[in-house]
């Protein structure tokens, strides 16, 4: 475990000064944004880092992380468990800024997604998380590519194989928790997000705090 910790601190050393998308006029600057340590048996990957992520250089600090906060406290976790029994992290490091018109942030394109593999790769392969949970269709259709090619209310719900950096897991799909999605005004889609919650309460019932 210490041995992985150590390589693990030296990947996010990398991951925190790696300016990739601004060399290619992606994104005006960078702030890569991420938090947790190997052995955690737990990890969320979202798509990018929302705004005041960006901000306060903490993952999952603005509303997005106080609507999943609310929705692990439904699967059974305690108060406060997202930044303390969950690796986080995201398909791309960085903010990409908002989206054309100025609704919501703007999702990471295919390439940027391309650029940030190799860390999410080598963060889940040190991590070594048992289930990890993905926030909308982009995350989920990285982490299992059985999920490609359907629509979010077919993802959801259930729980699918996954496995990037030489690591399987378990992955729990959920939808991103952005206010600014109208996928959650459907009764339908929230019933699929109750039974994703109790999957996730399930799967993690008796799991250690670290592997």
């Amino acid at each position: 475990m210490a041995e992985r910790q150590g390589v693990l601190c030296v990947v996010q050393a990398e991951i925190a000064v790696c300016r990739r998308c601004v060399e290619a006029g992606s994104i005006p600057a960078a702030n890569p944004i991420f938090q947790g340590d190997a052995g955690m048996r737990l990890m969320v990957v979202g798509q990018a880092p929302g705004p005041a992520t960006h901000e306060l250089g903490v993952p999952y600090s603005g509303a997005t992380g106080k609507t999943l906060g609310r929705w692990l406290e439904r699967a059974g976790f305690p108060p406060g468990a997202l930044h303390e029994r969950f690796y986080l992290t995201s398909l791309t490091k960085c903010f990409p800024g908002k989206a054309t018109g100025g609704k919501g942030d703007r999702a990471p394109s295919a390439r940027e997604i391309g650029w940030c593999r190799g860390h999410l790769d080598r963060e889940i392969g040190l991590v070594r998380p048992a289930a990890v949970v993905s926030l909308g269709r982009l995350a989920a259709n990285a982490l299992a590519p059985a999920t490609r090619g359907l629509p979010l209310a077919e993802i959801v719900g259930r729980v699918w194989p996954g496995e990037r950096g030489g690591h399987a897991f378990v992955l729990v799909p959920l939808p991103h928790p952005s206010g600014v999605s109208h996928w959650l005004n459907d009764a339908a889609n929230r019933g699929r997000v109750d039974l994703a919650l109790a999957e996730l309460g399930r799967l993690t019932q008796g799991l250690g705090g670290s592997d």
